[in-house]
Order: C-alpha cells, then structure tokens, then sequence
C-alpha cells in the first residue's frame, strides 16, 4: 500500500539574516544556498525518507527538472506524475531565516498554478490505490478538490493541510478527514482567535460544524489539539533546541501520514507526528531536515513519553 501527495514543488532560496527584517529594513546576510522545496514536495520526501512508498503528483517546469526529479528520487518519492511543463517555470520561494530560528517567506507558484484536474485524472489509478492522500493550498483549488473527491469516491484517507489558508467551501472540507492547521489558519477559517488549548478546541469544534472529519490545530512548541466528535485531546510538544523552523509543518504532516500508514488512531499519529516535526526543527533545511527511519526509530522511545496525550473534552 502506498501513499500519495497531491501538491507544490517549489525551489527554494535561503538567506541566513540576524534577524528577520522590519518593514522597508534591509539586513545584511551572512550565507546564500538553493533547495528543493514546496509543501507538497516536502511533505512527499518527509514520508520517503520514513519508509513510506510515496507518489508525488505535481507540475514543475524544464528549468529545475534534472535538480527536482534527482532529488525525489534520492529521497525514495516516485515521480511517474510528477507532470513536467514545457512553457512555465518551476514554482521559487524566497526564504530569510533569522539566527534564533525563525523564517519569513515570499513563494511565486509558477507551474504548481497549472496543476490541473486534468492532471488529477490521469492520475486516478494511483489515487485509488492510497491508503492516505495529503494535500495542501499552494496549487489550484479546484485541483485540491478533485483530488479529495477522487480519494474519497475511493475510500482514501484524506489529509488537508490549509497552508496557505484561503476561505474554503464545503464541498473541499466535507472530504477532509482530518484538516491539519496551524493557529493562525484555524483562526482565519473560523473567526476564531486561536492562542492557546482552549481557543483551538473551540476552533477545532467549529471545524466540525463545517464539514470536517477530524482537526488538528498545531499550536507551535506547545503542542497540538486534537479534536472529533466523540472527544478531544491534547499532546504535547516535544522539547528540542530548534535550528529551524522552516518545514516544521511539512514534516508534521508526513508524521501524522506516516502514523496513519501503519494503521495507528488520530492520536498516537499526532504523536508520531510530533516526533517527526520535533527532529527537524533540530536540523537545518525544509527538506534536509527531515528525519529518515533509522533517526525516528533511533530517538523515538525518549521523545514518546513527552507526547502523552491529555483528554480535554
């Protein structure tokens, strides 16, 4: 069984700044490096690098190809829909990164606009044969759509993490089994003002009335909410010295994919993914940073006992 992820592939460009800079400020950088990134593409290699048979379904142009599909490979994605654009170039993201850890981002699309539902379609057999579909917003909404449509006619378990978050309608939440967002994007998506464990319980209930399956608000280094019909939880972050911050959310959804993979419930998968998300943050790299098997089955045991889930409704 293997998984899929329908979404971005960007290419990334990092400057190491002091700090991040105010409005019309310019800060002198101190290093300059390109990697392979995007939501999607991020989130694909964070479930290679785990194990996991991943299909990444994208759209990138010939300007990056040789550097993108090499890299996929290398970190075990299949790239048999990974669709190459003949006249639009890859998506590129702009990224400064401060010293204690924190990012600024600015992304033109490019070729991940022209992901299309046709595209989707061609890659109905490989949907269909998912245990786990994940999807994010850095490609066309109708294109997340027909994704989630086609997994769900299909009893595909869905992921969609709203990043970056737009107004969404019912017909993309009612096909998310579990959305996964950040407290901004919850705040954003239910008028809610998402600070703490009580503001996103009463978000995540929102979310339900909305359509969704499950929610899973991630609330930083202080942890996540879970929240179903039937209960709510919290878990607990993991307590690291973060180097950067950048993907933290990438490999948080190919954590709780990963769990999901392997027949795990929504909470010990939020613990997984937890695990996963605290481990990168440890390293440099929205993708280098993601951890491989070996590093999650190596640390696991320790870093477990600080994700025990507390019920909070």
């Amino acid at each position: 069984m293997h998984a899929s992820v329908v979404g971005s592939t960007h290419v990334d460009f990092y400057i190491r700044v002091p700090k991040l800079p105010r409005p019309g400020e310019t800060v002198k950088g101190k290093g300059f490096v390109i990697k392979p990134g995007g939501k999607g593409a991020n989130q694909a290699v964070g479930l290679g690098r785990l194990g996991i048979e991943v299909y990444m379904i994208g759209r990138i142009g010939k300007d990056y190809k040789d550097f993108l599909i090499s890299n996929f490979t290398r970190n075990n994605v299949r790239t048999d829909y990974v669709f190459i654009d003949e006249e639009v170039n890859t998506g590129i993201a702009f990224i400064l990164l401060s010293d204690d850890g924190e990012n600024m981002i600015a992304f033109e699309p490019g070729t991940d606009n022209r992901l299309s539902q046709a595209d989707l379609e061609k890659s109905e057999e490989i949907i269909r044969g998912s245990r786990v579909l994940l999807t994010q917003l850095e490609i066309p909404l109708e294109t997340v759509s027909t994704a989630l449509d086609i997994a769900k006619r299909h009893g595909v378990t869905t992921v969609l993490n709203p990043a970056p978050v737009q107004p969404l309608p019912f017909k993309v939440l009612e096909h998310a089994d579990v959305l996964t967002p950040n407290a901004v994007e919850a705040s954003m998506l239910t008028g809610i003002e998402v600070s703490g464990v009580d503001s996103a319980l009463e978000a995540g209930r929102k979310l339900l009335e909305k359509g969704v399956g499950a929610a899973v608000i991630t609330l930083g280094a202080r942890g996540s909410v879970i929240v179903r019909s039937t209960d709510a939880y919290f878990i607990p972050a993991v307590r690291v010295e973060p180097v950067d911050t950048t993907g933290a959310g990438d490999a948080f959804n190919a954590g709780l994919a990963y769990g999901l993979m392997h027949g795990k419930d929504l909470v010990e998968s939020v613990r997984l993914a937890s695990i996963v998300a605290g481990l990168k943050v440890t390293k440099m790299g929205a993708q280098d940073g993601l951890p491989w098997l070996e590093e999650l089955e190596k640390e696991k045991p320790w870093l477990y006992d600080q994700t025990k889930p507390v019920r909070i409704s």
